[in-house]
């Protein structure tokens, strides 16, 4: 990747990859330190009081220049394509971000689409605040996820109306369709909850060789008085209905509460002998919460591997050093092996992080100094 004068480097220098990496881990652990919203230079003086794998990793201007390449769009265009596009600062890595998650898994026959709030208390035209999330106040992500290994198959952000657009209705089912596209005709069941869930949309899908299992309103028109919640109910008993492949099921969990759920996938009314809940009702709580914990994971880091580190109570520091040690890792190893004039305090430093100057041998050195030196004319 080459940049011109006007990027802040020379027209021929190349950033590396290596070099990308260890300034973002640099970047973390900063955060670490409680400098990420003060003068980053600051942490390349020699003082006690400063970490040396700044000074060890790379140079103060050199970190400089890539800070000041580092852009996910042109910015020349930016304000132009705002005007029709609310996301056109990051849109374009996002799709590339978007295509690399459906290129690089296939997923099982269960999928799971719910919403996310990514916390952020930043500037920002779509930030939402959702009192019943941890965060409250983030971004909101609509997520498509694998039900068994929670990986994240397709996903984008809730941005409102876009400039010019029309008030949206049934952004549910809108929102649903878009993240199953890539699946279409694939016979995959999806999950999720009664704000996307609808009879329509379930039409719809299986038009496409897709099933659907999901909760329902209670105020949908289509739900028969006989399958809502009243004292008469037993608790514990199903009431099931059926209609254009579709089945329709009221389970009673407790008096005077009844859970609505829909399904494309399945057409009888079977009840799990040893808990009495019906199939449905059973294979909905296996997948419903597969994005929950994509926001687990996302939250703790450790969703995955609860082992890691379990009696600490600071997991999440833990982590981001882990993370920002091994991305400047590589240039440390790179730096410390074959660059060979480097200033005294530079080799202090990449000492102190357990990386220093490799030495060559005492006769690859005496090799080098013979063929440099010169001799007297013989002749």
């Amino acid at each position: 990747m080459e940049y011109d004068r006007n990027t802040g480097l020379d027209e021929k220098e190349e950033i590396t990859m290596m070099e990308l990496k260890a300034s973002i881990g640099l970047l973390l652990l900063a955060g670490l330190l409680g400098r990420s919203k003060g003068n980053l230079r600051s942490l390349w003086k020699t003082s006690p009081l400063e970490s040396p794998i700044f000074k060890a990793t790379i140079s103060k201007s050199r970190f400089d220049k890539i800070m000041s390449c580092l852009r996910f769009d042109d910015k020349r265009t930016r304000e132009e394509r705002k005007q029709a596009d609310k996301f056109a600062a990051i849109r374009e890595i996002w799709s590339d971000f978007q295509d690399k998650l459906k290129t690089c898994y296939t997923p099982g026959l269960d999928l799971a689409v719910d919403e996310q709030l990514l916390g952020y208390r930043g500037k920002c035209p779509f930030r939402q605040f959702i009192p019943k999330k941890p965060d409250k106040y983030g971004l909101k992500f609509w997520l498509c996820v694998d039900a068994e290994s929670y990986y994240v198959l397709n996903a984008f952000p809730y941005i409102g109306r876009q400039p010019g657009q029309e008030k949206q209705k049934h952004i549910g089912e809108s929102v649903v369709l878009e993240l199953l596209k890539p699946f279409y005709d694939s016979n995959r069941n999806v999950t999720m909850d009664n704000f996307f869930t609808s009879v329509p949309l379930a039409k719809n899908l299986q038009t496409k060789n897709l099933t659907l299992i999901g909760t329902l309103r209670k105020n949908k028109s289509e739900i028969p008085m006989e399958f809502l919640s009243n004292k008469s109910r037993e608790v514990g008993s199903s009431l099931f209905g059926f209609e254009d492949n579709l089945t329709l099921v009221s389970f009673v969990p407790k008096q005077n509460k009844a859970v609505l759920l829909l399904s494309s996938k399945h057409h009888d009314n079977q009840v799990d002998n040893k808990t009495g809940k019906p199939i449905i009702v059973l294979d909905y709580n296996k997948t419903k919460g597969a994005v929950d914990t994509v926001d687990q994971m996302c939250h703790k880091y450790t969703a995955k591997n609860p082992e890691w580190n379990r009696n600490k109570r600071y997991q999440r520091r833990l982590f981001l050093e882990e993370l920002g040690l091994s991305l400047v890792t590589s240039l440390l190893d790179f730096r410390s092996k074959t660059s060979k004039f480097l200033h005294k305090d530079i080799q202090n430093a990449l000492a102190i992080v357990g990386h220093p100057i490799t030495r060559r041998n005492s006769q690859e050195s005496n090799e080098d100094s013979e063929q440099g030196k010169r001799k007297r004319c013989s002749m």
